[in-house]
């Protein structure tokens, strides 16, 4: 239990006048260059006078020690050492940078685990790799390809009227329009590699071998005393993007992983997710609500909130720690539907569930939506990332209406 004085029947005044580190706010330390023994010691102890219940070691651009090295993981052990004995915390952060998931490209260098993304769009590419096709299944799951090709018609209106498959080489009566699962390129704010499939359990599997193992073998035995969580920040899908304007002769953007027709078929028995992909590009002419576009971002989420926060949470409720941190584009419905499918289930996974309130952003939804998530399933607390962004003329005042 990290909030021991929670289980009395009150806070005491001294309590409140003289709070322990578990009660007090603990920065984003960020390790950004060489990284020196004595420099984090000496920085520590002034995080300490400063006020500070411990701090989050938070790998930042330009930090020149490997990420995960051994030189690495010493210095995650002595600083944990050195927080004990000042009677602090010291909090874990899951990753190179953000958004957790990659391991700072270690996982992705496996193309298995890149991740992927559905574009539907008018352009045809050429491409051999087709998902229909047996023969090349096993290299369409690493390069992505060809899911389909759609025959659809539009009202004068830009309203679907009707839609069929076809095959790749047969004309359409209306307009042609081209489904392909495309994998992300490799770009160096990933090291080179590229963000990871967070639909993919067995890819987040091997985000928490490598990174949430190899502090457990460093520090696990002060988990749950010196160490009593680590921080996820920002994990996401792909983003949706939609045709800017329903006859646009574009492309629109939905997450995808190489198994969603299968695990969708499972899900809502034998509707046919890649036979009725344009309901999910545009609105139905007749007027009706499309299930198969509900029940599509539903799954989405779901496989999302199952292969990264549930199963990152559950590593770290077996291991004595609390997963914490925040996900990518909490402030609204329309952005949280955009980037992660809803907050809320994903917070199911989180032992201290968080936000992120940056700049001079005063979010009480957000904030609300963490609280009730917390009461829900019973969590101790919640955090939130607070203060960054918001510029030097940011003063005292504003940083405690925000707190």
């Amino acid at each position: 239990m990290l909030y021991k004085r929670n289980a009395t029947p009150r806070l005491d005044a001294e309590l409140f006048k003289k709070p322990t580190a578990e009660y007090r706010g603990t920065p984003f330390w960020a390790w950004n260059c060489k990284l020196d023994q004595k420099e984090l010691d000496w920085q520590l102890e002034v995080f300490k006078k400063m006020g500070f219940g411990g701090a989050h070691m938070h790998v930042r651009t330009g930090m020149a020690t490997k990420y995960l090295s051994n030189e690495y993981m010493e210095l995650i052990r002595n600083c944990v050492d050195k927080a004990k004995s000042e009677d602090m915390l010291a909090w874990l952060y899951d990753e190179d940078r953000w958004p957790s998931g990659s391991a700072g490209g270690f996982v992705t260098k496996e193309k298995r685990f890149r991740a992927r993304y559905l574009a539907f769009t008018y352009e045809a590419e050429e491409t051999c790799l087709c998902y229909a096709d047996p023969d090349t299944r096993d290299a369409f799951a690493e390069n992505g390809g060809l899911l389909g090709c759609y025959d659809v018609e539009l009202d004068e209106k830009g309203g679907l009227v009707s839609w069929r498959m076809i095959d790749r080489n047969e004309p359409a009566q209306y307009e042609k329009w081209y489904a392909y699962m495309k994998v992300d390129e490799e770009s160096a704010w990933h090291n080179n590699q590229t963000y990871v499939d967070t639909l993919n359990k067995a890819a987040i599997d091997r985000f928490i071998e490598i990174t949430y193992e190899s502090y457990r073998k460093a520090v696990g035995e002060e988990f749950d005393q010196t160490i009593p969580s680590i921080f996820t920040d920002e994990p996401q899908f792909k983003t949706k993007t939609a045709l800017k304007y329903a006859t646009e002769k574009g492309t629109a953007i939905l997450p995808w992983t190489d198994d969603l027709p299968e695990t969708y078929a499972a899900a809502y028995g034998e509707e046919d997710i890649l036979g009725n992909l344009p309901e999910l590009i545009w609105e139905r002419a007749d007027g009706k609500v499309s299930v198969i576009r509900y029940h599509y971002h539903d799954h989405v989420c779901e496989r999302f909130a199952s292969a990264f926060s549930d199963n990152c949470g559950k590593w770290c409720s077996e291991h004595g720690l609390k997963l914490t941190g925040h996900v990518m584009r909490e402030p609204s419905l329309r952005t949280q539907t955009n980037a992660i499918g809803e907050a809320m289930r994903l917070y199911r996974g989180f032992g201290l569930p968080g936000i992120d309130m940056l700049e001079r952003n005063l979010e009480y939804t957000t904030a609300k939506q963490a609280q009730s998530a917390v009461h829900q399933f019973g969590r101790e607390g919640m955090l939130s990332e607070l203060y960054g962004v918001a510029n030097w003329d940011f003063d005292f005042r504003e940083h405690k209406m925000n707190g």
